[in-house]
């Protein structure tokens, strides 16, 4: 930031070049008190007729703007008539030629010149002091900071002890030239940059306040710079520089409400642009429970072509609708930022959401593919083991036993970590539990089926001898019947009570492949499922 401030000296010889046209007359002086005014003892203040004669032609040139001619006057008067110069023409002259100077940019030659004047001493101490305050601004323009803080500063003592109002633009480079100085003392310019501000009059100067500004900002003086940054954004409401910095100013000193109003009110007039200003702005809805608004916000700019669609963005947006309870929008922006993702830790916030969202077998497919990518740390990579066997075991109906196993199987795969090993144990007591009713119950359906058979059976003997007594032959019709039933029977009895080492008798299945040996899912069905 300090590079802008090279610039402030051209403003001050423009200063330089009114505040000595102003002077230049012979004749001009201060109004000050007595003390300061009264004439020295010794030297005549005043122009020989000749000299005044001389010096008013000149004068007449520089009025017209004729430079050139008036300099080539002033040369010639100081060669010819020099060496008898009183103090007072002397240093007259040479003030006069330091305006003419000023006036051709010939700014070393200038200061020359008023330097001269004043060592010559033959003015007024009002007029002196004047020139220490010009002298004060060519050394600033010529990058000679310390020689203009020394200058400035016994300008402003000399002026105050004499009741001269201080120009505020003394203030104004005296602070500069501080923040110019190497190292910079930022300290030493607190006072004169709040003094320019105080001092600028009804018109605000807006390189007074960004000068104090800059002074507060490099003390890390936030509670002053706040109240500065708030004239400023009234003043130059258009400069979204100073929105910024304002809602900076609150933020550090933990006023996240008024950062967030400040940063709000600047989007909507239009200032907000870039996708740093537009994320935090984003963020600030979310730390104050508005995630709706600020997804919205996020994906407008996305779609505008202000953020870009890049993984991280991806991610927020995607988070903003959670926060929201926007599952539905919340699925395909991740799914977006995890298909392109080197790792596995974005696949396990989408089998996450997947799972919130009742869509299990999607979300079975995304956690596989986390767990096969890899890369997550051992707290994410048990819960999605964990997740894992929660989705599958979701899928599984009455009688799915075999999903049942491999919901199993991922809960024995998460007891190896220490953040999951309590709940995967609890979902394993409970899916033996759910298998050892589903067995038991098939068992106790073929027994009482099997005793069924047997009844039936007994039945027909009692009708066989029934007809035979009555000498009445079977009907075709109940010869069919009952072989029918005596195969259905015998099958039941070739099948065998169904149990875990019988799962055929019950027509599932309950075999269970070896977990791998590492922390990746390597179920081939799964692995090369699409999240899609």
């Amino acid at each position: 930031m300090r590079g802008n401030y090279r610039k402030l000296g051209f403003s001050a010889v423009a200063s330089v070049a009114a505040g000595l046209m102003m002077a230049t007359a012979p004749t001009a002086v201060l109004a000050q008190p007595a003390q300061c005014d009264a004439e020295e003892s010794g030297p005549s203040k005043t122009l020989s007729p000749r000299v005044g004669q001389e010096i008013q032609k000149l004068y007449e040139f520089m009025q017209n703007d004729q430079y050139n001619e008036a300099l080539a006057g002033f040369n010639n008067l100081i060669a010819s008539r020099g060496d008898s110069f009183s103090a007072y023409e002397k240093s007259t002259v040479y003030e006069l030629r330091a305006n003419v100077k000023i006036n051709l940019e010939n700014y070393t030659g200038a200061l020359s010149d008023l330097q001269t004047a004043l060592n010559t001493n033959g003015l007024p101490p009002a007029r002196n002091n004047q020139l220490r305050y010009y002298i004060a601004q060519l050394n600033f323009q010529a990058e000679q900071y310390q020689t203009a803080i020394s200058g400035l500063n016994q300008w402003i003592q000399l002026a105050r002890t004499c009741g001269v109002t201080v120009d505020p633009n003394a203030y104004y480079l005296l602070a500069a030239a501080y923040t110019q100085i190497s190292p910079p003392n930022y300290r030493q310019a607190v006072g004169p940059a709040e003094q320019a501000v105080a001092g600028m009059g009804a018109e605000p100067r807006k390189g007074y306040f960004d000068l104090l500004n800059l002074v507060y900002s490099e003390l890390g003086n936030n509670a002053k710079r706040a109240p500065l940054l708030e004239r400023m954004v009234n003043y130059w409401p258009e400069d979204k520089g100073y929105w910024t910095q304002l809602s900076g100013a609150y933020s550090v000193q933990n006023k996240d409400r008024e950062a967030f109003s400040v940063l709000e009110v600047a989007y909507r007039a239009g200032l907000i642009e870039t996708e740093n200003e537009i994320l935090t702005l984003v963020q600030y809805y979310s730390f104050f429970d508005n995630p709706y608004r600020g997804a919205r916000l996020l994906e407008r700019e996305m779609n505008a072509g202000n953020v870009k669609r890049v993984q991280k963005n991806l991610v927020l947006l995607s988070q903003l609708w959670s926060q929201s309870r926007e599952h539905k929008k919340s699925i395909p922006i991740l799914r977006e930022a995890a298909n392109n993702a080197s790792n596995g830790e974005l696949s396990y916030r989408l089998g996450m959401v997947l799972l919130a969202d009742e869509q299990y077998a999607a979300s079975e497919r995304a956690l596989v593919t986390a767990l096969n990518k890899g890369g997550m740390d051992r707290k994410d990579t048990g819960d999605a083991w964990l997740l894992l066997g929660t989705a599958r075991f979701s899928q599984a109906g009455p009688s799915d036993t075999a999903i049942w196993s491999r919901a199993r199987q991922a809960f024995v795969r998460a007891q190896a970590y220490d953040n999951a090993r309590r709940r995967a144990s609890d979902w394993i007591t409970y899916i033996d539990a759910v298998v050892d009713t589903y067995w038991t119950q098939l068992g106790q359906e073929w027994d009482s089926n099997i005793a069924a058979c047997e009844d039936d059976f007994a039945r027909f003997e009692r009708d066989a001898r029934i007809r035979e007594l009555q000498n009445r032959a079977p009907s075709q019709e109940d010869l069919d019947r009952e072989a029918a039933r005596r195969a259905e029977c015998a099958a039941l009895k070739e099948q065998g009570r169904p149990s875990r080492n019988n799962p055929a008798g019950g027509g599932g299945s309950d075999t269970e492949s070896a977990p791998a040996d590492t922390d990746e899912a390597t179920e081939e069905e799964d692995a090369s499922a699409d999240e899609e």
